[in-house]
């Protein structure tokens, strides 16, 4: 009986860890889901109440509907062909980041985007589209 509880317990451990590590992975899915579909209303909904927000033509600090708008002026110039993560990691302050690339018709630009955990979930507090020259 006790080999069963010691193998129920660890086995509850490692699905523990495993739930967690996935759960950050399927935030910055959302992210580049929501850039590969051209859709600035999935993209926002990952965002925090306000957002650094850095994109060809925009710098500054914008609240959720400020972002949508600029996110979809910039989404509807630049059709997204492909998008993808190429980096993660946590920061020293506990959030986290990613770094990836995103094609559009006949440009490249590099992706840079920053989490923390807001109410339970993984909420984008910097964003940033910069052009590859």
């Amino acid at each position: 009986m006790r080999p069963y509880i010691i193998y129920v317990v660890m086995a509850c451990m490692l699905l523990t860890c495993f739930s967690v590590g996935v759960a950050g992975q399927n935030d910055n899915e959302k992210v580049i889901s929501a850039l590969k579909t051209n859709d600035p209303v999935a993209l926002v909904g990952c965002f925090h109440t306000m957002v650094d927000l850095q994109i060809p033509g925009y710098r500054g600090s914008f609240s959720q509907n400020q972002a949508s708008v600029i996110l979809k002026k910039f989404l509807a110039d630049h059709r997204i062909n492909s998008a993808g993560i190429t980096r993660e990691g946590t920061n020293s302050d506990g959030s986290k980041y990613a770094l990836g690339e995103l094609v559009t018709g006949g440009k490249k630009y590099r992706l840079y985007f920053v989490t923390r955990e807001t109410a339970g979930k993984q909420r984008v507090l910097v964003f940033k589209i910069t052009a590859v020259v």
